[in-house]
């Protein structure tokens, strides 16, 4: 009989695919105690964000997880980073629900995050994922007292292209977003 060893590269995806989840579920959960989704009845539908801050946004978790990879606080953080995105996710799809109904609701919040976590979640994985395994290099040579490279090989590269595919996501939420936003408002009103 064949043994199958489980790789650190799936333990890495089941731990932050279990924080992500985990962060979906408190965002439904708080949106569904707090009730704040009045400021999603004042939003302009239509209008073009600033792109500097859609590629900020749209940037920022792959950039802190891959960061993150090069400390030793990363093995706690890492996590904590994914499961405060999946939050955010949940949190804006309850609010939009929440506000304008269920179908309305929906298509609002599908108009607004799917064009860029299509792109993004991915990134954020496969980043996190190997951000999360040289954390714990460093965190285990830390604790043995031991020397460990701050890089794996293949960081870098997968970084640059987790870069150029998060900045693509960034340009479709800066152009399409607007549009299906403004397409799934005129359906609500």
């Amino acid at each position: 009989m064949e043994q199958k060893i489980v790789s650190a590269q799936s333990v890495a995806l089941g731990i932050l695919a279990l924080a992500f989840l985990g962060g979906i579920v408190a965002g439904s959960l708080v949106q569904g105690v707090e009730g704040s989704a009045d400021y999603l009845t004042a939003a302009e539908f239509g209008s073009q964000p600033p792109v500097l801050r859609v590629l900020a946004d749209t940037v920022l978790y792959p950039v802190v997880c891959f960061l993150l990879g090069l400390t030793v606080p990363g093995v706690l953080l890492i996590p904590m980073v994914v499961g405060f995105r999946g939050f955010l996710v949940s949190y804006t799809v309850a609010s939009c629900v929440s506000a304008f109904g269920s179908l309305d609701g929906i298509l609002l919040s599908l108009s607004l995050l799917a064009p860029p976590l299509l792109l993004c979640l991915p990134c954020l994985f496969c980043l996190g994922a190997g951000s999360l395994l040289n954390s714990r290099s460093l965190f285990i040579a830390a604790v043995r007292r031991t020397k460990a490279s701050a890089l794996e090989r293949h960081a870098l590269p997968r970084f640059a292209v987790a870069l150029l595919v998060t900045s693509g996501a960034a340009a479709a939420e800066w152009l399409l977003c607007p549009v299906l936003a403004a397409l799934a408002a005129a359906r609500i009103h």
